[in-house]
């Protein structure tokens, strides 16, 4: 469900952000600005989601011999 709603956000925002123009050489630098911010915002929320996560600890076991540490 989760990739579901991803896929349909990404499809909204690329339907907002499409715009046909009579030069495909002219960008609207505004709208380019926006959308970088918006994808800017969504990948630093979701590191900070991965990094806070309680389920994406890290486990330390301890072997017996301990020959990896030098």
């Amino acid at each position: 469900m989760g990739q579901f709603s991803v896929l349909v956000l990404l499809a909204v925002l690329c339907a907002f952000f499409e715009e046909t123009e009579a030069n495909p050489f002219v960008y609207n630098y505004e709208r380019l600005r926006i959308g970088g911010l918006i994808i800017a915002g969504l990948l630093v929320a979701g590191g900070l989601f991965v990094l806070l996560n309680p389920k994406c600890t890290r486990k330390n076991k301890k072997s017996e011999d301990d020959t990896s540490e030098l």
